[in-house]
C-alpha cells in the first residue's frame, strides 16, 4: 500500500495549534527574530491563502512583515530595508499554486509537506542570484 506523501517526510508541525501559534505571534509581532525563519514565512502564508484570495493575502503578507520589522524588531526601515517584493511575490504565488493542488488536504498536513518540499533556495531555479538580489528586485516585483 502507498503511504501518502504527507507522512512521508519528517513534520515539523504536530498539530494546527502550533501553526495558529505561529500566526499569532507573526500578526501581533511578537515572534522572536531567531524563530522567523523560513518555514515561518511559508507557514503564516498557507493559512493566509487558506482564508483569502491571492491578493489579500499578499497584502495581510507584506503588512504583517513590515508591522513585524518595525515593530517587532524595531528596525529603522529608512535605514535598513530586508523587505524583499519581488520574493513576497514569488513565494505567495508558489504557496498559491501549492495550496490549489491540495484540495481536501487539512492545513497540518500542507503546512507539513509545504515547509518539507520548498527550501529558500527554491526561487534560484528561475532567477539569479545577483538579480534576484538587487536593489530593483527588492523594490518591486520582476517577472
Amino acid at each position: 500500500m502507498r503511504r501518502s506523501l504527507a507522512i512521508d517526510f519528517m513534520k515539523r508541525y504536530e498539530n494546527e495549534e502550533e501553526i495558529r501559534e505561529v500566526v499569532r505571534t507573526f500578526e501581533d509581532a511578537t515572534i522572536s527574530r531567531d524563530k522567523w525563519k523560513h518555514a515561518e514565512h511559508l507557514t503564516v502564508a498557507l493559512h493566509y491563502l487558506c482564508l483569502h484570495d491571492l491578493e489579500t493575502a499578499t497584502g495581510k503578507m507584506r503588512s504583517g512583515i513590515f508591522k513585524l520589522l518595525t515593530c517587532g524588531f524595531g528596525l529603522d526601515l529608512s535605514k535598513e530595508m530586508p523587505y524583499h517584493e519581488t520574493l513576497t511575490i514569488f513565494w505567495m504565488r508558489t504557496v498559491a499554486e501549492f495550496n490549489a493542488s491540495k484540495n481536501g488536504t487539512s492545513l497540518l498536513d500542507k503546512a507539513n509537506e509545504l515547509v518539507a518540499t520548498y527550501d529558500k533556495d527554491f526561487p534560484l531555479r528561475f532567477y539569479s542570484r545577483e538579480y534576484l538580489f538587487s536593489d530593483e528586485a527588492r523594490a518591486a516585483f520582476v517577472e
